[in-house]
């Protein structure tokens, strides 16, 4: 059994709960059947944003539609060389140490410009699972083409982005696969 802890950005976990994938139905009857026939178990909060997510456009020019983008790629990439390991759109984001998940939460404060973030709660999240670890610094898309499908094949393979000098060292994420226990909130 595994233990790690997970960032709730949106404080809406309650303590001691089981997390599970949720069914979605976009109202065009053809894409209803096929988000069904690919993702039959439903998606995680996570796959409702960046996979269902009717609001956001592909054309626009924006950081989240770009990020909407390398999501699908990566997710494309897993399925079709890594079809073992869980879908990014069907798992919890944790960390395997305490202090990578208090990194990773001023991260995003300072990413998002969110203050509010540097005091969201942090859970433990037990697991029988196997989990996936892949380096987040791959997750963006400033490179060519080829080097982003370069970078979900490591993502995939659980290998770490090439460091250069003035780099960051990796910074390891874990997917876990839903449903999961969501165990006690950390004290701070």
């Amino acid at each position: 059994m595994g233990t790690y802890y997970t960032l709730d950005s949106a404080n809406r976990l309650p303590s001691r709960c089981h997390v599970i994938t949720g069914k979605y139905e976009p109202e065009a009857p053809e894409l209803a059947a096929f988000l069904h026939q690919m993702y039959p178990d439903g998606l995680s909060k996570h796959g409702h944003n960046y996979l269902y997510n009717p609001g956001p456009k592909m054309e626009d020019d924006s950081g989240v539609s770009r990020s909407l983008l390398v999501g699908l790629v990566f997710e494309l990439v897993r399925r079709s060389h890594f079809p073992d390991k869980p879908s990014r759109y069907q798992s919890l984001f944790a960390c395997q140490h305490l202090s990578e998940v208090r990194k990773f939460r001023a991260l995003l404060a300072d990413e998002r410009g969110e203050d509010e973030i540097r005091t969201a709660p942090i859970y433990e999240v037990i697991t029988d699972e196997p989990v996936h670890r892949g380096d987040m610094r791959l997750l963006n898309s400033d490179c060519p083409v080829l080097e982003l499908y370069h970078r979900a094949w490591l993502y995939w393979s659980g290998e770490a982005a090439p460091v250069k000098t003035g780099e960051e060292e990796p910074f390891w994420e874990l997917l876990i696969p839903l449903p999961v226990f969501v165990g006690r909130r950390i004290t701070e």
